[in-house]
């Protein structure tokens, strides 16, 4: 009995084919579907000279590395101060002084109340929106 490599190979292709592209296509969709929660609560992962955590209903403290920051609560930065926050997907916001930093209301949405942030976003964590008084800015990654 004859065997036929070239048949037995194309019957492998034609099975390993859509279980490749269907690998692939969940390896790009999970990464795109990162919860909103994941811009909604900070830690601390910097602090430098002058920086305050304002938690709302409570007086202003120091601010110290690992502090929590979620919504409802700013970080204010002083003359010649700074601040770096990490959120959970790895998205960074470094604060310059003179600057007022909440997580804002919306879904990964930042609130600038004054002074100057570096925020990346990292590719494909589903971009945020930095909102400082009545201007908006969104980050799509």
């Amino acid at each position: 009995m004859k065997c036929n490599t070239n048949a037995i190979m194309n019957i492998q292709f034609r099975a390993i084919l859509p279980i490749a592209s269907l690998a692939f296509a969940l390896a790009t969709w999970f990464p795109n579907e990162v919860s909103a929660d994941e811009l909604k609560e900070a830690k601390v992962t910097q602090v430098i000279q002058d920086v305050k955590v304002l938690p709302s209903g409570a007086a202003p403290r120091p601010a110290v590395v690992n502090d929590n920051v979620r919504q409802g609560t700013a970080v204010q930065t002083g003359t010649q101060s700074r601040s770096e926050l990490t959120f959970k997907d790895q998205t960074i916001t470094r604060l310059g002084e003179k600057t007022i930093f909440s997580v804002g209301e919306g879904a990964r949405t930042i609130d600038l109340g004054s002074g100057q942030i570096l925020l990346y976003v990292p590719k494909k964590s589903g971009g945020a929106k930095v909102k400082m008084g009545s201007v908006t800015a969104a980050i799509s990654g």
